[in-house]
């Protein structure tokens, strides 16, 4: 998960573990994501579209750059698409994602709705997400 919201990022980690037994690594900016995926694939990417520094499409942009250019990375990231759901106070028509190599964009949530509706969609996502990951480019 990539959120700049602390608290947002611990309820929702830990409301999505207890519901649907998940572990979640979470970022705070755009360069920590970076550096964790460079290090460890991921099953999904919960992405916040507005992170101090750079939007969404940018995080996934520069995160592209860095997947094609790093020599150690897991092997895992040339052979499937990882899915992303964008989380977003924004409305859904301003967070126009790009198309990439490494990252398939499958869903929308907004953050304008109680919590318990917003981890119960993230949750339908997560559960589809093996079907998700293995489209690939």
């Amino acid at each position: 998960m990539i959120e700049d919201d602390s608290d947002m990022s611990d309820v929702l980690s830990y409301s999505l573990k207890i519901k649907f037994n998940c572990h979640i690594d979470v970022a705070q900016d755009p360069f920590e994501a970076m550096n964790m995926m460079a290090d460890k694939f991921y099953d999904m990417i919960i992405l916040d579209w507005q992170l101090p520094g750079l939007n969404g499409t940018e995080t996934l942009a520069q995160a592209e750059t860095l997947l094609r250019l790093e020599p150690g990375l897991p092997i895992q990231w040339d052979r499937a698409k990882v899915p992303v759901v964008i989380l977003s106070s924004a409305k859904k028509n301003e967070c126009l994602p790009r198309r990439t190599k490494h990252f398939n964009y499958v869903g929308f949530i907004t953050k304008a709705q109680p919590l318990e509706m917003i981890v119960d969609a993230l949750g339908e996502l997560i559960e589809h997400g093996k079907s998700y990951q293995y489209q690939t480019a």
